[in-house]
């Protein structure tokens, strides 16, 4: 009886320490994370109330990218869109008026070239004729019936000189001839000359409204490079003819 009750006992021990075997790493984990996992949670706690008071405002960043969006189809649309030129029509009929053609393409810097080239032409014109009419009249009173009556010719005389003796002077006659002659061929490329500046003005308008959208691309070069030139044996001169090396020229545009 007695071995009986120390065996039962003996199982009773083996019992209650397996038990506490297996209670202890509960308590170890307990007292390891029991202290870490409030944390943890109060961590949880705070990120999800910071992201419930502060949501992100997606209502912005959809109207931000929008307007991304919208400014590189804005700049892309312009690359693609050719300029709005000038009307060439429009600018001829502008030059109809001295310098109508630039204002109408604004090269204003044109205005001070433009009316100086029709000054110049207008007092070329203006001065040729004055000559003429003064040697005109005077070759046409000199050579009149009545010579001492019509005295505009004996402005050409020197100071002092007696008129009697040019009325029939023949050399003074011509004189007056050749000058006549002289400042109407002038007075007429005169004409001639404001005319050509005119139609260079109206010109000059018109190409300058055609080439307003004329676009010159950057990469605009010229390369050269050596090469073999093999001859035609068909267009060759000589059959004898061989191949040769040139300069090849390659413009890009």
């Amino acid at each position: 009886m007695k071995g009986a009750s120390y065996s039962r006992t003996h199982c009773t021990a083996r019992l209650a320490l397996l038990g506490l075997l297996s209670i202890l790493p509960a308590v170890l984990f307990a007292r390891t994370y029991g202290e870490t996992l409030p944390d943890s949670l109060a961590l949880r706690d705070s990120v999800l109330r910071a992201a419930v008071v502060t949501p992100v405002d997606t209502s912005a960043l959809k109207t931000q990218a929008e307007a991304v969006q919208s400014k590189a189809e804005e700049v892309k649309e312009a690359e693609l869109t050719p300029k709005k030129g000038k009307n060439s029509t429009a600018a001829l009929l502008w030059s109809i008026i001295p310098g109508g053609g630039q204002i109408y393409n604004e090269a204003y810097w044109k205005i001070p070239i433009v009316i100086g080239a029709y000054t110049a032409c207008t007092y070329a014109i203006t001065w040729n004729n004055n000559a003429l009419s003064e040697y005109q009249n005077a070759y046409r009173d000199i050579m009149s019936d009545r010579p001492m009556e019509n005295t505009s010719w004996q402005d050409f005389i020197p100071p002092g000189a007696d008129p009697q003796s040019y009325v029939t002077n023949s050399s003074f006659q011509e004189q007056l001839r050749r000058g006549r002659d002289f400042y109407r061929r002038y007075r007429d490329l005169s004409i001639i000359v404001t005319v050509g500046v005119y139609l260079l003005v109206a010109l000059d308008a018109y190409v300058d409204a055609e080439l307003a959208t004329f676009d010159i691309s950057p990469n605009l070069s010229l390369q050269a490079s050596p090469a073999v030139f093999t001859p035609n044996k068909d267009l060759a001169p000589s059959p004898d003819q061989t191949a040769g090396l040139g300069l090849r020229l390659a413009l890009s545009f």
